[in-house]
């Protein structure tokens, strides 16, 4: 193979694109329809705009209208984070092949990149409003089966999410034990044994458009809160502010949050655990009429032990106050005083967060960086369906090097916290 005089910033751009694309499967699969908005060359970290989400207007009956006010939402999707990997060789290994040059120093340093992405994507999804656990004769969560999943899956339909373009994103571990489980279930088909030659989940299969398995799925562990604490029967909103401090959840960084006043907790509640409360139950979010199970909020903001209040996602919107259907209502009633606050899953569990998602739940965007020409050796930028990267080159005197960065500015937003939910596997402390 002939080899080039030397590969420049636009080759490296261009090699490093689709794999940045396709090296993970979640920040591969999550909504990128915002990046219009950000379409200026140059943009900075904290620019920002703000996403409107799907109105709710009320039914009404018989031929007279009573006209009402629409209460819009919106998401801020900030330009919060900027990544980098940085590269250092000489102008000879600049002359490999362009193959050997992308194996050897642009697909290590994309897959490094891509998982900081990921990682950020992973946290805010910490904000996911269900969760779904297999659990033994105890209470402890085990493996997920196929039943978990599908009941994963009646959580997102409950919430309306579209059955379209569902996606589960699987912890190694709990991949492995998740294909175990599965092959004795079917009968012999081509699919079946292509889960057995490759020894993971093939799509799609209950449901699933893909299934991911992704070494950045986070393990946590559930607080120390023992759910003896009850409501008082007071709810405050929080609108939403931006998004969250990078790398952190913050109650910021989703549509809408309510702030329970409890009495005091005996032990920490962590961001990312799951609670109901006694007498809340979830609507259908279209007729407004109770399923009878408990809704289901995640806590955006970590809870200390002795705390009286309660921050969490989604936004508890009952009935109005004569008991017709309100815009936006998530509960059937707002929680009355003494009812119980209980954690979903035992106290102390480590867990891996198996996830099982729809495409519009979470959006990224890219921004075009600004081409610098001054004061650099080269410099290329291009866009992959929707991502947007740049290479630089610079010359560092002192030392008489060559150095190049690939660099990614970039938001996440969590639109739809509802079209999330989690799929815990415990981690064996043995």
């Amino acid at each position: 193979m002939a080899t080039n005089n030397l590969i420049n910033d636009m080759i490296i751009t261009k090699r490093a694109l689709p794999l940045f694309r396709d090296t993970n499967g979640f920040i591969k699969n999550i909504d990128r329809s915002y990046d219009s908005y950000f379409g200026k060359s140059g943009a900075k970290i904290g620019a920002s705009v703000n996403v409107r989400l799907p109105n709710d207007p009320v039914v009404g009956d018989g031929p007279v209208v009573s006209p009402q006010s629409i209460a819009e939402r919106s998401v801020p999707l900030t330009v919060a984070y900027r990544k980098h990997v940085s590269l250092g060789f000489d102008t000879q290994e600049r002359t490999l092949n362009v193959d050997d040059f992308s194996g050897r120093y642009i697909e290590p340093s994309v897959n490094n990149l891509t998982g900081s992405v990921a990682d950020i994507a992973m946290t805010l999804a910490l904000g996911a409003a269900n969760m779904v656990r297999n659990v033994d004769g105890n209470g402890n969560t085990i493996a997920p089966t196929s039943e978990t999943w599908l009941q994963a899956k009646a959580k997102l339909t409950k919430q309306h999410a579209p059955t379209a373009d569902r996606f589960a994103v699987l912890d190694p571990d709990t991949d492995a034990s998740t294909v175990s489980g599965l092959m004795g279930l079917f009968n012999p088909s081509a699919q079946i044994g292509q889960q057995t030659k490759t020894g993971a989940m093939e799509a799609p299969l209950l449901g699933v458009r893909e299934w991911i398995n992704d070494q950045t799925c986070l393990v946590t562990t559930t607080g120390s809160y023992d759910s003896a604490a009850t409501a008082t029967g007071s709810v405050t909103t929080l609108s939403n502010a931006g998004n969250a401090i990078p790398g952190q959840i913050s109650s910021t960084a989703y549509p809408q949050n309510s702030v329970i006043a409890t009495s005091a907790l005996n032990g920490g509640i962590n961001a990312g655990d799951v609670i109901t409360i006694a007498g809340v139950n979830q609507v259908n979010r279209v007729t407004k009429r109770s399923y009878g199970t408990p809704m289901q909020f995640v806590v955006t903001q970590a809870v200390a032990s002795g705390a009286t209040s309660i921050v969490v996602s989604p936004a508890l919107v009952g009935p109005a106050a004569d008991g017709s259907q309100n815009q936006y209502q998530t509960v059937d009633a707002l929680p009355v005083a003494d009812a119980k606050i209980t954690l979903v899953g035992k106290q102390g569990e480590t867990i891996r967060r198996n996830l099982l998602f729809n495409k519009k739940a979470m959006t990224l965007v890219t921004v075009d960086l600004m081409e610098v020409n001054k004061g650099v050796v080269d410099c290329g930028m291009a866009n992959l369906d929707g991502i947007s990267m740049r290479t630089l080159t610079y010359y560092n005197g002192t030392d008489d090097t060559l150095g190049t960065r690939l660099d990614v500015l970039f938001g996440i937003g969590v639109l739809r916290p509802e079209w999330l939910c989690i799929v815990p596997d415990i981690v064996d402390a043995g």
